[in-house]
């Protein structure tokens, strides 16, 4: 017993040797108030190891620190891949619907030249271009098909002008920038 009471005073004294020998070669203030709080959180480990092995918990506190950060970084896996599962669906559903819409509104007789689909949450949004300058009836039909078939509703649907690889009206492209957001879908 006299013998493991040395030898932590020993260690204790070690320590603060090495932590003045760190504190003087840390080169500002700044980073000397993180050094010496750091170490002291190591000196608190090493004041409270002694009084645990006595009570024969030094041994079960590292293995049930291990098994507890184990379970904690698995739960963030699962939800990091979750996330990713999650973010790839919503971004094929996206593709899928970006090819699947112009084709049922061909079958309506309504020429799209470019469709554009972005999903929020639950809200799915849908910006397209059509050949001519749409009026009412041609937007009525377009929400309606998009409505009716599709979920989208009304107001996250935006219909657009496109000609001669020009837009017609003054809203975004499918390729840039929004004018409403940093988005390059070009969806509100």
């Amino acid at each position: 017993m006299k013998e493991a009471i040395y030898s932590w005073i020993k260690c204790l004294a070690i320590f603060y040797i090495l932590l003045t020998m760190l504190i003087h070669l840390v080169p500002t203030g700044k980073y000397q108030r993180y050094v010496r709080f750091f170490m002291g959180l190591l000196l608190m480990a090493m004041l409270i190891t002694p009084m645990l092995s006595i009570l024969e918990k030094a041994k079960t506190l590292p293995e049930s620190f291990s098994s507890l950060y184990q379970q904690e970084e698995k739960k963030r896996l699962t939800l990091d891949m979750e996330n990713l599962q999650k973010s790839l669906l919503e971004k094929g559903v996206e593709e899928q619907l970006e090819k699947n819409i112009p084709e049922s509104l061909k079958k309506k007789g309504i020429e799209v030249t470019a469709c554009k689909v972005h999903i929020e949450g639950e809200l799915l949004k849908a910006c397209l271009w059509t050949k001519e300058v749409p009026d009412g009836e041609l937007e009525r039909g377009i929400k309606d098909e998009l409505a009716a078939n599709w979920g989208i509703r009304e107001e996250n649907c935006k219909v657009l002008a496109w000609e001669n690889g020009k837009q017609t009206m003054g809203d975004s492209s499918p390729s840039g920038t929004s004018a409403y957001s940093n988005r390059t879908s070009g969806i509100q």
